[in-house]
């Protein structure tokens, strides 16, 4: 019986090695995308039509409110997305040298829709009402709406490139309407819901099929 070398040796369980870190990797990164987030520097992000930086829109530079573009997160179920009017609104004066800026004019100026992305997306199934959401914890918190924004998306204001950073996934909202809403309220609207939950002056959120899928 002819020997093995010695290169087979340890060749074949170094490279049995490699397989089995890899699959595990692979496995873990699977998991972890289907449960939350995808897994490391990978982000759920979109390539929109122009660039538009979030950082520089609401954060220092301009402080713009999210309402300012975001107009029906008051009013209806969805947030709305800028058209090309409300774009060109402030880009006919501002940066009109930009090459991204360039694309808002011609745009306006040739009658073509901004197509933007959208990265928070949610199962065609699945509804997600913004406006009492928004109106909840504005009114509850005795702040803006616009600052109720960073509870599902984040700090915009230093994202360059809006990502998402909540997993929005079932789990998450019903735990929320269990009662993982109570963390984002100050501690005197907490102990106030808690007590008219308790008394029964006002109603839980719902965590029934049809709250969600309708």
């Amino acid at each position: 019986m002819p020997r093995v070398p010695l290169i087979v040796k340890i060749a074949v369980p170094v490279l049995g090695l490699l397989v089995t870190v890899v699959v595990a990797v692979v496995a873990v990164g699977v998991v972890k995308a289907w449960w939350g987030l995808p897994l490391g520097p990978v982000t759920v992000s979109a390539t929109q039509p122009i660039e538009f930086p979030h950082d520089v829109h609401v954060g220092e530079t301009a402080q713009i409110d999210c309402q300012f573009c975001h107009r029906t997160v008051t009013q209806n179920e969805a947030a709305s997305l800028p058209a090309v009017q409300q774009c060109y609104f402030c880009h006919q004066v501002i940066k009109t040298d930009s090459p991204e800026v360039q694309k808002i004019i011609y745009a306006w100026e040739n009658n073509q829709p901004l197509n933007w992305v959208r990265v928070h997306r949610l199962p065609d199934h699945v509804q997600f009402v913004h406006d009492s959401h928004v109106i909840f914890f504005s009114e509850q918190n005795d702040i803006a709406p616009s600052q109720v924004c960073s509870i599902c998306h984040g700090d915009l204001g230093t994202m360059q490139i809006a990502e998402q950073v909540r997993n929005l996934k079932m789990r998450d909202c019903v735990n929320c309407h269990r009662g993982d809403y109570l963390d984002y309220l100050t501690a005197e609207a907490e102990q106030a819901i808690r007590l008219a939950v308790e008394t029964g002056e006002r109603r839980p959120p719902p965590t029934d099929c049809s709250a969600c899928h309708y």
